[in-house]
């Protein structure tokens, strides 16, 4: 082979392992990048029911979902959801099993949250109402509720849409009560058993639209000293807002 032909095949080989190294490169920084975008915590599903109701004259399949919200992820095991499995900074106020919420679509959703923290109060007062429920009330402990005094308040859950007119609207804001606290910060039982009375429960049902992604957040400000006090865990992705996919 004479010495031409040589460099000529030197040069195809060279340009076959820079397109190959090129691909492997592109195909790494891909699946790196998609599995950073994905959602670390999975997604909780609502649970359908066999039975309906009817809303307005209009019957409704029904189906319903469980959450926690905790000072901490100690708590969070404590209670079973595993929220701290997930989220490194266990020290944060959190959600869970999950922070990514799937509901069915047109369908009546009951929505039971136990809640475990202490509270301070809102920065904004609107947010101690109960808003979008079916009947405008939720269920605090046994006890049906309009809303709940600003400093009373250890967070909320407040779904809304998001800008498009694409979708369904959909806005609902409950307000969480704060578990009390003696002077030496020791909490006071409660009466709900079901968090033996450690916290509170909260039950409240409402309709879901058509297919669409929404989010929610809390509107309490948990969060550090930063931005009226909603830097820190309030900006961290999978503690106190997530999303709810309507399928």
């Amino acid at each position: 082979m004479t010495s031409s032909n040589m460099t000529a095949s030197k040069r195809v080989a060279s340009a076959v392992v820079g397109t190959l190294l090129g691909v492997a490169v592109v195909a790494t920084v891909g699946i790196t990048l998609h599995g950073l975008s994905g959602d670390p915590q999975g997604k909780v599903y609502a649970t359908k029911q066999a039975d309906s109701i009817s809303v307005d004259g209009k019957s409704y399949p029904k189906a319903s979902i469980t959450m926690g919200v905790y000072p901490d992820g100690e708590t969070a095991l404590k209670d079973g959801s595993g929220a701290a499995k997930v989220n490194k900074q266990t020290g944060y106020p959190q959600y869970g099993p999950s922070t990514h919420i799937v509901l069915p679509a047109h369908t009546y959703v009951t929505m039971t949250i136990h809640v475990y923290d202490s509270g301070e109060e809102l920065n904004n007062p609107y947010f101690g109402k109960v808003v979008g429920t079916v009947g405008g009330t939720a269920i605090v402990d046994g006890v049906s509720q309009t809303s709940i005094p600003s400093d009373k308040v250890e967070h909320t859950f407040t779904l809304h849409g998001l800008p498009t007119r694409t979708q369904d609207p959909l806005f609902v804001n409950v307000p969480l009560p704060k578990v009390e606290a003696k002077d030496n910060g020791d909490p006071i039982p409660t009466n709900d058993p079901g968090t033996h009375n450690a916290g509170h429960t909260v039950t409240f049902s409402f309709l879901t639209g058509s297919k669409g992604n929404y989010v929610w957040n809390c509107e309490y400000p948990c969060g550090d000293g930063t931005y009226r006090k909603f830097g820190g865990v309030m900006s961290a992705y999978g503690y106190m807002s997530g999303k709810v996919t309507v399928a």
